[in-house]
């Protein structure tokens, strides 16, 4: 028997009882859609929490606090009135002084940067004398780049103050469009040590589009920060010599983390906050991944029911060809292949409806959960990824497939041949 009818020969005896076939093909499409559903939704997530990461900011950065610095992720719009201002400023909690920036500076190699920055206290934004909102600022980052629906991106070289603003602040702020926005001069509330409040004009840089990670939140320039800090710094005692966090700028950020926090400070990252939202992501994904393991182990015990039943209907067949001349090892992989051609039909199917629902669905599921995240592909594949899941199905098929044929290769010409159908 040649290869093509050995092929030719495992194709039919695959498809003998078309019921039987076509259930073990469901069971195994169920796993790998699963699989695939997973493996894309994975992609798209983890690639969109990627983009998002130069947003929170510049990933050779570490700010250095002596309290968490999560909370400046927590956006807020919300009108300003005078009583926001009698709170004050922050106390001397979490703030870092002279000494703790030459500690810091003590463990740092030559070529890593150190910028501290002082305390601020901005209160609201407004433009051209419209309605005033809280400001909540999200300070500056070297390198800190954002995803913008206008505008450009903020540049060490511009010596006016100039801020990136988010776009749900646009419309609230007075300006028909993100376009329109950009260029204009917003007025920023800034509360001073003495308790009074002073003014400054910044210009509109751009607009950042809405983000699932950070990056909703005002920030600025250096020359922005600076006077943030000369405002918010009026009749305060010590001259400066304290600070809200330092951002520390290196070739190797994971060093300057061990170092620094071995002293006691606060340390953190971009890649380390956007690496909490990859833990959670990778969580669901893992229980789906699970869910679908289990499908297809059940599909794996289908094919093995499959097999099993159709050496038994063709007993006297297989002891025919075994007397004609047969070897067990084509016996063996006769047996191999239906189990090959099931799943490969099943896999097949399996990504190309994948695919088509990742594809055709994934927008029309975050206009349904009502997700308006810009950039967001909510599931994207790779040929890699689907060629890992397509061959894992066809490993998996082969070795549900050791039992039957193992059993069919065994099997005495004679002892076949006086088996009664």
């Amino acid at each position: 028997m040649t290869t093509t009818d050995l092929l030719i020969n495992a194709y039919r005896s695959a498809f003998r009882r078309p019921l039987r076939a076509l259930l073990t093909i469901v069971a195994v499409v169920i796993g790998a859609f699963t699989f695939t559903i997973t493996s894309g939704l994975g992609n798209g997530v983890n690639a969109y929490i990627d983009s998002q990461t130069r947003a929170v900011g510049a990933t050779d950065t570490v700010q250095v606090t002596k309290t968490s610095p999560m909370s400046f992720l927590n956006e807020r719009m919300e009108e300003y009135d005078e009583s926001m201002a009698e709170s004050g400023v922050a106390g001397d909690a979490g703030i870092l002084n002279e000494d703790d920036l030459q500690t810091v500076e003590s463990r740092l190699e030559p070529g890593d940067e150190v910028e501290a920055s002082l305390p601020v206290s901005p209160l609201y934004y407004s433009y051209d004398g419209g309605q005033r909102f809280r400001f909540i600022y999200n300070g500056n980052w070297p390198g800190k780049t954002a995803n913008l629906s206008a505008g450009e991106q903020l540049t060490a070289e511009t010596d006016d103050p100039r801020i990136i603003i988010p776009q749900y602040a646009v419309e609230p702020l007075g300006f028909p469009s993100d376009e329109d926005a950009v260029g204009s001069t917003v007025t920023v509330g800034v509360l001073g040590q003495d308790g009074d409040v002073r003014e400054l004009e910044a210009t509109i840089s751009g607009v950042q589009v809405k983000a699932l990670i950070g990056g909703n939140i005002p920030f600025g320039n250096q020359s922005f920060g600076d006077r943030l800090e000369e405002l918010s710094a009026v009749g305060s005692e010590g001259g400066g010599d304290w600070y809200a966090h330092m951002l520390v700028t290196g070739d190797d950020p994971a060093r300057i983390v061990e170092a620094v926090s071995e002293a006691g400070y606060t340390v953190s990252t971009a890649e380390q906050i956007v690496g909490d939202y990859k833990s959670i992501v990778s969580a669901v994904l893992l229980l789906l991944n699970i869910l679908a393991s289990v499908a297809i182990l059940a599909a794996l015990f289908g094919i093995v029911n499959t097999l099993l039943m159709s050496v038994q209907e063709r007993t006297r067949q297989i002891g025919m060809l075994r007397a004609l001349g047969m070897p067990r090892s084509r016996v063996f992989v006769s047996i191999a292949l239906e189990a090959l051609i099931l799943s490969t039909v099943g896999a097949v199917v399996a990504i190309a409806l994948g695919l088509a629902v990742g594809l055709g669905a994934g927008p029309t599921v975050l206009e349904m959960a009502g997700l308006d995240l810009p950039g967001l592909n909510l599931f994207e594949f790779d040929a890699v990824g689907l060629a890992v899941i397509l061959v894992s199905v066809l490993l998996a098929a082969l070795v549900a497939a050791l039992l039957p044929a193992w059993r069919a290769a065994r099997l005495e010409p004679m002892d076949a041949l006086r088996e009664v159908q």
